[in-house]
């Protein structure tokens, strides 16, 4: 089994980039952000057509996310995230997966810069997500856009990046704790050398793909209990035209 892990950054725009991707590299679970969209608008039909069950949790023009599977999905639960007395943020979308697996697509705050609240609400956010993951202790997979460079093997220039949005202590900090707490593995970087340059991201400015200027971002996270073959990041799908500045990451499961 293939579950992959996306940041579209908008899925109107990236519907058939999407649907390629699923089918060239066989992904049975696809977890996905920034739908950039209410459910209503979602093209939900489009990906049901190709045998997916779809379970989504939208906001106009930011954030949504969502997960599509050839499996059933149940007891989905979609996680509201507030900023302010009367506003939230779609960021956190769950589902068991009637495999035995339970699954999550989730999107941290960027946090904007370590001086300002959008960086405190970041943390927040990080710390309510490590409680919840908490309460599951077996066959949990968790992907997403994490906003998180966990290390200077994960920044293209550690140096010019030290101290800046993404790559601040206390966000490798938080999102350690997690990984520690709630006995996550990221067979990612267990399958390369710890010296090894691995990114998901490139900016969109300066040519950033091109030149390998990137950071990664974007993790799938698991329980020990869960089989995990291989995994790669699908750098392709970022050379296509008009493509999200993030590229998918897939892990392979043992069936």
């Amino acid at each position: 089994m293939k579950i992959a892990s996306w940041n579209v950054n908008s899925i109107r725009v990236r519907m058939e980039h999407l649907l390629g991707f699923l089918k060239n590299d066989g992904i049975d679970v696809a977890l996905i952000q920034e739908t950039k969209c209410i459910d209503e608008a979602f093209p939900k039909e489009f990906f049901e057509d190709e045998g997916y069950n779809v379970a989504i949790f939208g906001q106009k023009t930011y954030n949504g996310v969502a997960i599509m599977s050839k499996y059933p999905l149940e007891e989905v639960i979609k996680w509201n995230t507030p900023i302010t007395d009367n506003q939230t943020e779609a960021r956190y979308i769950e589902a068991l997966v009637n495999n035995g697996h339970t699954v999550a697509s989730v999107y941290v705050p960027n946090g904007v810069d370590p001086l300002s609240p959008q960086y405190e609400y970041k943390l927040n956010f990080l710390d309510k997500l490590g409680k919840h993951i908490k309460k599951h202790d077996e066959k949990f997979i968790i992907g997403g856009d994490f906003n998180i460079a966990l290390t200077d093997e994960d920044v293209y220039a550690p140096d010019v990046w030290e101290g800046k949005i993404c790559c601040t202590n206390k966000e490798r900090e938080a999102l350690n704790l997690i990984i520690s707490e709630c006995g996550l593995t990221d067979f990612m970087r267990k399958k390369y050398c710890n010296n090894e340059k691995i990114y998901s991201w490139w900016n969109y400015r300066a040519n950033g793909f091109k030149r390998d200027l990137g950071l990664r971002l974007d993790y799938l996270f698991t329980t020990n209990d869960v089989n995990i073959i291989d995994t790669y990041i699908s750098k392709e799908v970022r050379e296509m035209a008009r493509p999200s500045d993030h590229a998918p990451v897939v892990i392979e499961l043992k069936d």
